[in-house]
């Protein structure tokens, strides 16, 4: 079977994050993949695999291109309307959009592109029960397939070398800096924080429009001793960021099933976030997540666990065995069982 994974304007992201572990694990089950975009800003890590630049400029070229493919698995808006000109099965991968700042643009885009062009999906795919629920509500679309986001277990594991550590306690953000993050939350209540313990530090590991913003912001409350804006890192390093924290937080007012909560779970390690009905309905209660109501009580609730080790080391242990349901190697065999039949159900057709 051959396989096109489409995307736009090739990012480190989400999206990026699931296309290349989903051709990862498919490549070694013997499914050919490639990799399409519209453009490479970031070209994915080198592999059993092709990545190919689609030719849209000419519409014959690119007929010709997706001719070759048995399925076409589009995970952005724009690579929607390949829809207009293939004949194969198509698939498209709702990620999400936040309706909040400059991140409506990209929900307009998709909410146009789907309300046009859903009659030629052959099938949707939703990364969470809640992502689903959107579809239905602004499209009625019933038959969504959720099929979840994984995570490597392997390389996102318990006791790794916590090289990176700055501070007691240590606070860690990963993540596209966009506004709907409200990661200007965590450094409002770390201000706070730091009066009573002078050695607290928070690192945000991501990089995004809000990051000269929130740099200003740190430097305005004169937080520089206290909070790393880390910019992209190397992927090797991520897993040694995470073990080098006490507790994960995140401030975000949207997210349908987060990457960076699955890596961090995976390393034995609770979190804390804001009670988003997208985080609450998959990760529940007692699986190493604790909730609070407001965004800057986030960084509060650690300090009521600093000296509670043995419950944080007991909702870490939660936390690592929760999310090894969503190993990419028992994803990917759902997924691969879902093209199998979508195939299956054309030919019949």
């Amino acid at each position: 079977m051959r396989v096109l994974m489409a995307s736009s304007f090739y990012v480190l992201g989400g999206s990026s994050i699931v296309i290349e572990n989903l051709t990862d694990q498919l490549s070694k089950r013997g499914i050919e993949v490639t990799i399409g975009a519209l453009a490479f800003k970031r070209f994915p890590p080198n592999g059993n695999h092709y990545v190919r630049t689609l030719p849209v400029h000419n519409p014959l070229k690119l007929k010709k291109f997706l001719d070759k493919f048995d399925v076409v698995h589009s995970h952005h808006p724009i690579t929607n309307y390949l829809a207009l000109i293939n004949r194969k099965p198509f698939i498209y991968h709702f990620h999400g959009a936040p309706d909040f700042g400059r991140e409506s643009l990209f929900r307009f885009s998709m909410l146009f592109s789907v309300k046009i062009m859903n009659h030629a999906f052959s099938a949707v795919i939703a990364v969470s029960e809640s992502g689903s629920e959107e579809l239905k509500r602004y499209f009625g679309l019933n038959n969504v397939h959720v099929i979840y986001n994984g995570v490597d277990t392997e390389r996102f594991r318990q006791r790794l070398e916590g090289r990176f550590r700055k501070g007691a306690p240590q606070f860690l953000f990963v993540g596209n800096l966009y506004e709907y993050k409200k990661v200007e939350e965590l450094i409002l209540a770390l201000k706070e924080l730091v009066k009573a313990f002078p050695k607290a530090h928070l690192q945000i590991v991501g990089d995004g429009h809000m990051y000269e913003r929130l740099k200003r912001f740190v430097a305005e409350l004169k937080l520089e001793d206290h909070v790393g804006l880390v910019g992209r890192v190397p992927d090797w390093e991520l897993p040694y960021y995470y073990a080098s924290c006490d507790v994960y937080v995140t401030a975000s007012r949207w997210e349908l099933f987060g990457l960076p909560l699955l890596e961090y779970m995976a390393c034995g390690k609770p979190v804390i976030a804001t009670k988003l009905p997208g985080i609450m309905r998959e990760f529940g209660e007692g699986n190493g997540v604790i909730y609070v109501e407001n965004p800057r009580d986030v960084l509060g609730k650690v300090v009521e666990l600093t000296n509670k080790k043995e419950q944080i080391e007991e909702l870490g242990v939660k936390a690592a065995k929760y999310v090894q349901r969503y190993d990419w190697e028992a994803i990917t065999k759902l997924f691969e069982e879902f093209l199998v039949e979508l195939v299956k159900e054309k030919r019949l057709k």
